[in-house]
């Protein structure tokens, strides 16, 4: 028995407002890709360089210039001492990652400019982002330290919602200006609860558990460089390298665009 016409007409149009909406993004995108001469962070078309307008640009060799301490991430003040357990507000209990990059601090205009990619999803933004961050990378580290690199994962409902995936953009990116593999074998199993969210004290137990990866060859012994966004206490990281160390990993180095410094009182309640 044939479905009724009221049936196939209601399917005819769900699909063609499926067809439509891959058209409109298909579509974005190839505007992004040709049009990208207005600011990252403030939209503006005047004197943009890199992304970044003059305005923004001085601004950004602002926050990009704050030295940080390399274990946590922190902002230091000129002139702190670091030594192997870091700077005095890096948590009591030592993080599993082994140190930290990051482009600046999170502030404008890279606040701005990473909530324009994360959530309007700005492909060009995300390029010129990830070229400072693999700029970063090069200037604190050798690249061929590095065996392998790859995103903290978004859990798929999450990627279905948002329509992309800005952290594994970002990691192509990296992997391709840096001439290094990426790697797929992280990845999350539990969606949890956005840390922003959160209060700090509860980022930990928030994503206790969220990682699984697959033991392979590729990952026995390997140095892995991290990428994400981010980093606010280090929760997130922490766990997948707690996650990366049990699949057998030597070593692993965090990269990020911003580092968002947690309120002082935060710093010794944090559970690695």
């Amino acid at each position: 028995m044939a479905p009724p016409s009221s049936e196939i007409t209601q399917l005819l149009i769900r699909k063609t407002k499926r067809i439509l909406s891959a058209g409109r993004n298909i579509l974005q995108s190839a505007f992004q890709l040709v049009w990208t001469d207005t600011c990252s962070a403030c939209g503006s078309d005047v004197e943009v360089h890199n992304g970044f307008c003059s305005g923004c640009n001085a601004a950004l060799l602002e926050i990009t210039a704050k030295p940080y301490c390399p274990r946590c991430g922190a902002t230091i003040a000129p002139g702190v001492n670091l030594d192997e357990s870091g700077c005095p507000a890096c948590p009591t209990i030592a993080a599993r990652f082994k140190s930290i990059i990051r482009v600046s601090t999170y502030d404008r205009p890279i606040r701005r400019a990473i909530l324009e990619m994360k959530y309007h999803r700005k492909i060009h933004i995300a390029r010129h982002l990830a070229a400072l961050l693999a700029e970063a990378i090069a200037a604190r580290a050798e690249p061929e330290g590095f065996d392998i690199v790859m995103a903290i994962p978004m859990y798929w409902t999450r990627r279905l919602f948002r329509r992309w995936d800005h952290s594994l953009e970002l990691t192509r990116e990296v992997s391709n200006r840096l001439n290094l593999p990426m790697g797929n074998e992280l990845r999350r199993i539990r969606n949890t609860p956005p840390q922003a969210r959160l209060p700090a004290s509860r980022r930990a137990d928030n994503v206790r558990g969220a990682f699984a990866a697959k033991r392979t060859t590729t990952l026995e012994g390997a140095n892995v460089l991290l990428i994400d966004d981010v980093l606010t206490t280090g929760a997130t990281a922490n766990e997948a390298s707690r996650t990366l160390l049990s699949a057998s990993v030597n070593s692993i180095t965090v990269a990020v665009i911003a580092k968002a410094d947690p309120p002082p009182a935060y710093s010794d309640k944090l559970r690695y």
